[in-house]
């Protein structure tokens, strides 16, 4: 069966155009939109703008001819009789993933007691869900005065951190661009969790071939395995960008459980050996463990050497953990049994780091300042030391 998306527009703005071109290398046809456009009575010249009407109709396009979903768009779907409030936040709950637009003038009212209208009434059902609620603001949309119940919701929405919910858009370029960036992103979450629950029931000859080597030999076939995924992912020469930033990263394998000590020893002095890394890189490390056995929340705050400071995250792919104080921080993969489960798992780690980039690197930053004083310390400490013993 089709993913299903359901398109949810709240505007009647007209909008920028923007360039085009840009949309050459991902846009489904994006060679034909010249036409389309003069045949909807857009004229292609600078300065041009375009209605909804034919944004909705790109974007349905699009998501239907490159990813194969099925689209629902209320605009262009009829009810069957039924309120349109009642069909639209039914089609909102069945549906994978909604995409919300959103300009300075909305839609039209329901004469009922609720003061929204029925694609704000969408958007507080898909506010339920919030992972799979995706809104695309017009530039300066926001600043309009809104009714109380409306102003509410949107106060809701945007309350979520900037780019996992919402994010503004200049034209239509910009928002087919970022449209298709969290079709892109949804559909990988959707493969990894797929890959994941599949790797997972399948022992590999893999997974058997691990199990026969002695630790020293299985963390070798690991860190092997976990290099080669990890730049497949993006991370090249120990660098994940995560958003704007560029996020130094450090790998690492355990090849058993976190509670055995002959084990957990492989990953046991990487946040003491960050003392000697690279002063000139401008954040601290962040810590990657893939283990082959499993961690617990008790292990993971240990291993991270401050038991009550500790923050620890749980997710599908694994825990992510960290101090605030020091800056320290750590992603945990456990159940790492085959290169396939550690592509899923790694994979996820990844989109999840993604949206809480500005965190991240946050902390990074922070953890680099400590650690540039730890250096400085013992340097002078050093110093004072070869001093006494000239003297």
């Amino acid at each position: 069966m089709p993913g299903r998306v359901m398109l949810s527009s709240v505007t009647k703005d007209d909008l920028p155009l923007g360039d085009i071109r840009k949309l050459k290398d991902f846009w489904y046809e994006s060679e034909t939109i010249p036409e389309r456009l003069q045949q909807s009575g857009w004229p292609l010249k600078t300065g041009s703008r375009i209605d909804f009407t034919f944004a909705r109709s790109e974007i349905q396009h699009h998501l239907a001819g490159k990813y194969g979903f099925e689209v629902y768009n209320f605009q262009n779907t009829a009810t069957d009789g039924a309120s349109p409030e009642k069909v639209t936040i039914l089609e909102t709950r069945r549906s994978h993933l909604v995409i919300g637009i959103f300009g300075s003038q909305t839609g039209w009212r329901v004469p009922d007691q609720d003061p929204l209208t029925p694609t704000f009434r969408e958007w507080r059902a898909a506010l339920e869900s919030p992972l799979k609620f995706k809104v695309f603001v017009l530039k300066g949309a926001l600043s309009v005065k809104m009714p109380p119940g409306l102003h509410d919701l949107v106060q809701d929405i945007t309350n979520y951190k900037r780019g996992v919910i919402y994010q503004e858009f200049p034209d239509a370029v910009d928002l087919f661009t970022s449209v298709d960036r969290a079709v892109r992103d949804y559909v990988n979450k959707a493969v990894v969790r797929y890959a994941h629950d599949y790797a997972a029931r399948q022992p590999t000859a893999e997974t058997e071939r691990w199990l026969m080597l002695p630790y020293r030999a299985r963390v070798e076939e690991m860190r092997s395995a976990l290099d080669r995924e990890a730049q497949t992912l993006g991370v090249n020469q120990n660098l994940l960008t995560l958003g704007s930033a560029v996020q130094p990263v450090e790998l690492h394998c355990v090849p058993d459980n976190f509670s055995i000590p002959e084990s957990k020893k492989f990953a046991a002095y990487i946040f003491d050996d960050e003392v000697s890394t690279d002063a000139s890189e401008a954040r601290g490390r962040l810590h990657v463990v893939a283990a082959f056995g499993g961690i617990t929340d008790l292990q993971v705050r240990r291993h991270l050497g401050n038991f009550e400071a500790a923050e620890v995250y749980f997710d599908s792919w694994g825990l992510y953990a960290c101090v605030p104080g020091s800056g320290t921080q750590c992603v945990y993969l456990p159940q790492c049994v085959n290169s396939l489960v550690m592509q899923s798992k790694l994979s996820g780690a990844i989109s999840w780091l993604n949206e809480h980039g500005a965190e991240i690197t946050a902390l990074a930053m922070r953890r680099r300042q400590i650690l540039n004083l730890v250096s400085a310390s013992a340097a002078s400490a050093n110093l004072r030391k070869a001093g006494s013993g000239r003297k």
